[in-house]
C-alpha cells in the first residue's frame, strides 16, 4: 500500500526478468544435439493434439479449472463482502489469509495420507470439504448471519478442500502421458488462469452487500468441479476394468 498499486507490476516484471535469465541460463541447450529434431512450433501442437485426445486429460484439466475459478471468485469477492460487513482495508487481508492458510494446511496432510489412502479418496474428501464449506457459508448467510466470521471460518473447509484435490489432480494431469508431461502442465496452467479470470469476472456482474451472491457463483463453479471429477473417476474406474 505504501509503494501504490503500481508496485505490483515492477515487481512482476522484475520476477519475469530473472526467470527468463534462469531458464536461459540453466535449460539444456537442444540445439546440441547430433538428432534432427522438429520444428518447436510443429513439436508443440503435435503434443496439444496428442494431450487432446486424453479424455481423462480434458477431464483433469476442467476439475483444476474449476477448482480454480472457485477460489479465484473467492479472492475477487471476498473484500466486497468483507467491506460490507464493515471490515476496514486492514482487517480485510486477515480474513482472506485463513483461506490460503488451510490450503497449505490440507497440502500438508495430504503429503502425509495420499501415500496410505491413495489419490481417488483424498479427492472425493476434497470434493466433500470444498463443497460444505461454500454451502455452509451460504447457508449461514442466507439464514441472516451477517458477520465477518460467518464469512471466513465457513471457507477454511474450502481451503483444506483444496489442499486435498490439487495436487493430486496435478499429479495425474500431469502422468497421464509422461512423455509430455511439460506440455500437459502448460496447458493445465493456462486453463486455470483463464477460468480464474472468468471467475473473477463474473463477481463484478452482481452487487455484493452480503455473500448470498458470491456464495451463489462459488457454488456453481464447485459443482462444476463435482461433476468433472465425478465423470474422471468413472472413466478411470471403466479403464481399470477393460484393463483386467
Amino acid at each position: 500500500m505504501r509503494l501504490g498499486w503500481q508496485s505490483n507490476f515492477v515487481l512482476m516484471a522484475v520476477l519475469a526478468a530473472v526467470l527468463f535469465v534462469a531458464a536461459w541460463r540453466g535449460l539444456p541447450d537442444h540445439q546440441k544435439a547430433t538428432t534432427v529434431q522438429p520444428h518447436w512450433l510443429r513439436a508443440m501442437w503435435a503434443s496439444y493434439a496428442r494431450l487432446a485426445r486424453e479424455p481423462a486429460f480434458i477431464l483433469y484439466v476442467a476439475l483444476l479449472s474449476m477448482i480454480t475459478a472457485t477460489f479465484y471468485t473467492f479472492l475477487s469477492g471476498a473484500p466486497m463482502v468483507l467491506g460490507a460487513y464493515g471490515v476496514g482495508p486492514e482487517g480485510i487481508g486477515y480474513y482472506i489469509m485463513s483461506v490460503p492458510l488451510a490450503y497449505i494446511v490440507g497440502n500438508y496432510l495430504t503429503s502425509h495420507l495420499v501415500h496410505r489412502t491413495g489419490d481417488r479418496p483424498m479427492m472425493l474428501l476434497g470434493q466433500a470439504l470444498t463443497l460444505s464449506g461454500v454451502s455452509l457459508m451460504l447457508g449461514l448467510a442466507l439464514a441472516g448471519w451477517h458477520s465477518p466470521l460467518a464469512f471466513a471460518l465457513p471457507l477454511m473447509l474450502l481451503g483444506i478442500g483444496h489442499g486435498f484435490l490439487v495436487p493430486p489432480a496435478l499429479a495425474g494431469t500431469v502422468s497421464l502421458v509422461p512423455a509430455l508431461a511439460g506440455s500437459a502442465a502448460a496447458v493445465a496452467g493456462l486453463m486455470q488462469q483463464m477460468m480464474g479470470a472468468v471467475g473473477g469476472f463474473t463477481v463484478g456482474l452482481f452487487t455484493h452487500e452480503g455473500a448470498v451472491n458470491l456464495g451463489l457463483l462459488m457454488l456453481g463453479f464447485a459443482l462444476c468441479a463435482a461433476v468433472a471429477q465425478g465423470l474422471l473417476h468413472r472413466l478411470v474406474a471403466r479403464s481399470a476394468r477393460q484393463g483386467r
